[in-house]
Parts: structure tokens; C-alpha cells; sequence
């Protein structure tokens, strides 16, 4: 999922300063290089003494080693208090028993799921059951928010991989024999009724976005469901004041898929009044968060609409208050358990994700210097720098690199226009939202790459420099490739990855807990996630190299001081490169949304709001990945250790969290 920008191909320069004694740095203006004597100040550029401004050399070779294995220490202890926190929240600190469940829908495909139960039900004291469904970009714990604040009330959740995401197996086409048009749904309200120790006579179904419409089919059609929550979904004109049984709406004021959802642009204003509501609720006179009908009847109603987006419905302590009043009295839960609606715990467990993932990816920077500090991978290291980026040329640059990145909904559209006029690339590449993402980096990286080449011809070769000195190559005297040190390269990127995915699959397996926030980002990968990772990774990776030139060689800016201050310097421009013109381009989306309603990038049927909504966490892998290439850079003094290692979490993240269903546009 990856950065795009205008192109260099480019690790560190050599390991000494050249005879003529200097080094060089880009023309203010971007159009040239120019030189100057090392350590003599040279306006528009910034010439450096290496020996004195980065002495990440001298950290290297440090006699004092204790500080990398305590700072690696002190992540590992994070990352492990975190999840051991996350976990005890999820379950309530004893108050609810939380495992792993798997149940074969009527096709036979796998599903799996998240079982929260209430610590006291048993079979002779049986507990009312929900099924919850997340959305279709997402997995089970996605749904967490909602389960644990529902099972910690006295109900017991099912909250489920649906088929295509997660762990669960995988669907075929809409016209596929066998087709489970509710992805699991169905099976999984069998199975919830099938538990001894819940009531099947008071079960019912929820969901977010797709998996609410999964969950409304699944009421539709069941008329012993008790209670129905839907959250970023309307209902249809299938709806009846009878069925679905006893029916709450929840959908957010700027929810972006308002107008494909309910058909108006208001909906404060306008979806009362439509002819769908006034079926559903049998009156014409119904108004927001009013109840009406009976539930003893089956034929309660309601409609809420807070004020917020499409992603935040499935994390909202408003709209999940609404659902455990609403479940309340659709279940009639015991008496003893129920809980204030307003006494929600889900966001700690959720800001303890976060912190878990953070500092495990935070734990690959001391033991990234660790492992440099080895003979075996310090043959990598070079220690000197001659090339460096002005502030107008990083200007520049970065803005031909934003302009390229803009690119990311008309690349989309045209992949999408081929896949549905011109032929299916599903069958060789199953998941298409890594195939919108993954064409739109290689476009942008393709193209930056040609600009690289041209700069690098025009500008900076006749000026002397060198593709050592941008890191590309292993040699002064042009392109070259150490068959050696990029062996070792790749093994160092390689221990790295293993140790990080090796801590939160023991998260994961031994606490079920993964690196989240919000959106899903690391999970354990299936043996056939695994081969989409395999598939999928070339690409990524050419991305990243070429990326990591840009970022690293020909905007790389000067040393600032010792090795932490240029770390935080270097990483925080090219973090800035990466994410300013996506920043830029969700306030083009949201700031006319949040003003006056209007959705400039809608696409056909929806589809651009999708991708735009995916910019959020792709903001922040740029940002985290953006500064371990920084830092394996400064190292090893190539792009390559950072580019494989960061090409590996990237598609790590696509294959393990990304599903692999029809889009339903």
C-alpha cells in the first residue's frame, strides 16, 4: 500500500569522501547540483562535514551496547503490556470469556469468529445472543467495540469473520452455485442458536455498512429473530412494519454512502419523509430518535442519526449506546447485568492495539542497530555522505511527487473500467482493493522512476554525482549491484520482518489480540493469504525501492546535528512527501462535506468513496514506514534493507487485512 513519488533509485553514497575532496548538494531552485568544499557553508545548498554533523558511524562502532537491548526491551515490554491490557478489557477483566469459534456455513465454507459470552451463562442460565457483522473492508475485530459492550451487559456476541475476510474461507462470484449472499450471516445464527448456553428463542443479528445489509437480509427473512440493529445501512422497501422484527437505524449525519443508502442528500431533513419509512414504520409521521411500535409485538422502530462519517459509525460511543438501550429491550437481558449504555471500556482496548502496534514497529529500530552492529551485516554499512537536498529543490520534488500521487481515483477508475468492460483480473489477482491500490503505486513509481532518470541524466551526473552517492548502486563508477551485501540486505530486512510478525502472531494467538486501530492492519496470514502475499509482493516492492531512492537518495535532506536529530529530520520530511498531497486531498473530500453536505469524489455507484476512506490508513503506514527506511538508510547507507523490509509489512498488512470478495459496486 505504498508510497508514490517522483522517483530516484538511491541508497548512500560510498565509503569515502571522492579525491577532489567534495561533496554535493541540489540547486535551490531544484535545477541543478552544484558543489563545495566539505564542511565550507555553500548558500543555496548545505555542505557537510560527515565526521562531525552524523556521527551515526560512531553509534555504530559505540563500545556502549547496552542502550539498543534496553530500548528493544523497553518496546517488547510495551507491545506485551498492551496487548496483555487490550485483552483484559476485551474480556471484561474476567467478566466475559472470550475464545475463538468456527462454524461451516451451508456451503460448506469456513467461517470464524469471535465468541464473547457473560461469565455466569450457562445451560441452566441461558443468555440472550447477537450476531454481529462488519463492513465489507474489515475483519471480526472491527466489531469489537460493539461485542464487548454488548456481552459485558449480559448478551452474548458472535462476531464473525465474514466470508472473504479474515480467516474465513473464501466466496466465489454472486453467480457461483453455493453463493452465500449473507457471507456467513445465516450460519452464523445457526450456530449462535445451536450454543447451550443461549436462549435461541432471544437471538437476534447487527452490523455495520455491508455486513448491516448481510444482517438485514438475514432478518428479512427470519421471523424469530428478535431484534435487528443497522449502522451505515438503510433499510429498503422490503421492509414491512412487521418484519424485520423490532428494526433500529443507526447512520451517521456525513455518512458518505448517505445518498446511495437512502437516496437523500439530508437525511436529518428528508429520510423521515420517504415513502420507505413511512412503510416501515406504518405511520407517516415518524420522527428521529422517537421509538415506536411495540417490541413484545415485534414491531419497534427507530431511527438515529449522530453526527459523524461512515467509518466512525462502527466506533461510536453515541451509536453504541443507542444499540444496548435498543438491545435491552428487544432481549430482555437479566436485570442484574445490565450496565449504563454510557459505562463504555471498548476504547481502551482499542488506544492498547494501537500502543502494542506502535511500539513493535518502534522495537525494529534498536534492534535493527543491533543487528548492524553484527560483522556479518556491518559489511553493509557505508559511513559517509556527499549528496543532499535543498529546501527548494525538496519543495519541488515533492510537489511533482504530490501531483503523481493525485492520481490514485482516475488510476482506479480505469482499473476498474477494464476489470468490468474488458475482462475480470480477479481470477489472477483476487483482491481487488490491493489491485486498486498496488496499480495505482506502480503507476505512480513507474512514472517517477522515468523523472528519476531524466534528473539524474540532465542534472545531477554531469554535475558528478553518482548513483553511490543517491545509494542506488554499489559502485562509483556506475550502475552496479553487490551480489553480496544485497544478500545480506535482504536477510537483515528479513530477521527484521520475522521478529515483528512473530510478536503479534503470539499476540494473536495466545490473547486474540492484532495490531489495530480502528482499521485493521496486521493479522497472522492463512496458508492462502500467505500465497497472496507471495503474489503480490514483487510489486510492492518495486514501489518501495523506487520510493526509497526518492525519499532517501534525491530529496534526502542534510544531517542535523548527530545521528537522532537527522533521523527525526529525514524521517519526518519524507513522512511529509508521502502524506501532505493525501492529507491535502482528504480535505478536498471532508471539509465540503462537513460544511454544507457535498461529496466532491463520489465515483460510480460509490466506488471513490471506498478508496477515499482507505487514504486514512494508508496515511499512517506511509508515516510509520516512511521512517524505518529513514533509519535503515542511516545505517546501512542503501535503500535496499528498508525497501525489502518495508515492501514485507506492507503486504503483510494488504494480504492479512484486506478482503478477497466481489465490491459491490
Amino acid at each position: 500500500m505504498r508510497r508514490l513519488s517522483r522517483v530516484v533509485f538511491a541508497p548512500l553514497p560510498g565509503t569515502s569522501v571522492p579525491p577532489n575532496g567534495r561533496q554535493y548538494t541540489v540547486d535551490s531552485s531544484g535545477a541543478g547540483l552544484h558543489d563545495a568544499k566539505v564542511g565550507v557553508p555553500s548558500s543555496p545548498g548545505f555542505p557537510i562535514n560527515p565526521e562531525v554533523a552524523m556521527n551515526t558511524g560512531a553509534l555504530v562502532k559505540s563500545p556502549q551496547r547496552s542502550g539498543a537491548f534496553l530500548a528493544l526491551l523497553a518496546c517488547v515490554a510495551l507491545s506485551a503490556l498492551s496487548v496483555l491490557t487490550a485483552s483484559l478489557v476485551q474480556r471484561d477483566f474476567g467478566r466475559v470469556r472470550v475464545s475463538d469459534a468456527w462454524f461451516e456455513n451451508a456451503s460448506g465454507i469456513m467461517v470464524r469468529a469471535k465468541l464473547f459470552a457473560p461469565e455466569g451463562a450457562t445451560r441452566a442460565k441461558p443468555v440472550p445472543g447477537m450476531v454481529y457483522i462488519h463492513g465489507y473492508q474489515n475483519n471480526r475485530e472491527t466489531g469489537d467495540a460493539y461485542s464487548l459492550e454488548t456481552a459485558r451487559r449480559g448478551i452474548a456476541v458472535l462476531n464473525i469473520d465474514a466470508i472473504g475476510r479474515g480467516h474465513s474461507g473464501i466466496s466465489g462470484r454472486p453467480a457461483d452455485p453455493g453463493f452465500d449472499p449473507t457471507y456467513g450471516g445465516t450460519g452464523a445464527v445457526a450456530y449462535l442458536r445451536g450454543l447451550d448456553f443461549v436462549d435461541p428463542a432471544r437471538v437476534g443479528i447487527m452490523g455495520h455498512s455491508l455486513g448491516a445489509e448481510m444482517a438485514y437480509k438475514v432478518a428479512l427473512g427470519d421471523s424469530g429473530l428478535r431484534a435487528l440493529v443497522i449502522t451505515g445501512y438503510a433499510y429498503t422497501d422490503e421492509a414491512t412494519h412487521e418484519m424485520p422484527r423490532n428494526m433500529l437505524m443507526v447512520i451517521g449525519k456525513y455518512d458518505e454512502f448517505r445518498a446511495r443508502m437512502t437516496g437523500t442528500r439530508d437525511i436529518e431533513k428528508d429520510w423521515m419523509g420517504t415513502v420507505r419509512t413511512k412503510r416501515a414504520f406504518g405511520r407517516d409521521d415518524a420522527k428521529l430518535a422517537v421509538t415506536y411500535g411495540d417490541f413484545a409485538k415485534g414491531n419497534a422502530r427507530r431511527v438515529a442519526v449522530p453526527a459523524i462519517t461512515h467509518v466512525h459509525e462502527s466506533h461510536s460511543a453515541e451509536a453504541i449506546a443507542e444499540t444496548l438501550s435498543w438491545l435491552r429491550a428487544a432481549l430482555d437481558p437479566a436485570p442484574d447485568a445490565w450496565i449504563n449504555p454510557d459505562d463504555q471500556t471498548w476504547k481502551r482496548k482499542e488506544l492498547a492495539t494501537l500502543v502494542a502496534m506502535l511500539a513493535g514497529f518502534a522495537a525494529l529500530f534498536p534492534l535493527a542497530l543491533i543487528f548492524i552492529r553484527l560483522p556479518f551485516f556491518g559489511a553493509l554499512r557505508r559511513d559517509f555522505e556527499r549528496y543532499e537536498c535543498a529546501p527548494g529543490a525538496y519543495a519541488k520534488f515533492a510537489a511533482v511527487n504530490g501531483l503523481l500521487m493525485w492520481l490514485y481515483l482516475p488510476l482506479i477508475l480505469l482499473l476498474f473500467g477494464f476489470h468490468k468492460y474488458v475482462a475480470h483480473i480477479d481470477g489472477a489477482f483476487p483482491m481487488m482493493m490491493v489491485n486498486a491500490i498496488v496499480w495505482w503505486l506502480v503507476w505512480v513509481n513507474a512514472i517517477g522512476l522515468v523523472l528519476f532518470r531524466r534528473w539524474y541524466k540532465n542534472k545531477a551526473a554531469p554535475r558528478g554525482v553518482t548513483l553511490a552517492d543517491l545509494g542506488v548502486s554499489f559502485s562509483e563508477n556506475g550502475p552496479a549491484i553487490d551480489r553480496g551485501a544485497l544478500g545480506r540486505a535482504v536477510l537483515l530486512a528479513g530477521a527484521l520482518f520475522a521478529f515483528m510478525y512473530a510478536v503479534e502472531l503470539v499476540a494473536e494467538k495466545c490473547f486474540i489480540v492484532n495490531y489495530r486501530f480502528v482499521y485493521p492492519f496486521m493479522n497472522d496470514l492463512t496458508a492462502y493469504r500467505a500465497g497472496m502475499f507471495l503474489l503480490y509482493f514483487p510489486f510492492v516492492l518495486f514501489c518501495l525501492a523506487v520510493t526509497g531512492a526518492f525519499l532517501h537518495g534525491q530529496i534526502r535532506r542534510p544531517a542535523d546535528g548527530g545521528w537522532l536529530p537527522t533521523l527525526a529530520a529525514r524521517a519526518g520530511y519524507a513522512a511529509l512527501a508521502l502524506c501532505l498531497p493525501l492529507v491535502i486531498f482528504l480535505l478536498v473530500q471532508y471539509v465540503p462535506l462537513f460544511i454544507n453536505g457535498f461529496i466532491p469524489f463520489t465515483g460510480p455507484n460509490g466506488l471513490f468513496v471506498v478508496f477515499v476512506i482507505n487514504i486514512f490508513p494508508m496515511l499512517a503506514l506511509f508515516a510509520l514506514t516512511a521512517a524505518l527506511s529513514a533509519w535503515m538508510h542511516q545505517l546501512t547507507g542503501t535503500i535496499y534493507a528498508g525497501a525489502v523490509l518495508n515492501a514485507c509489512i506492507i503486504t503483510w498488512v494488504l494480504a492479512s487485512s484486506q478482503v478477497i470478495a466481489p465490491i459491490p459496486v
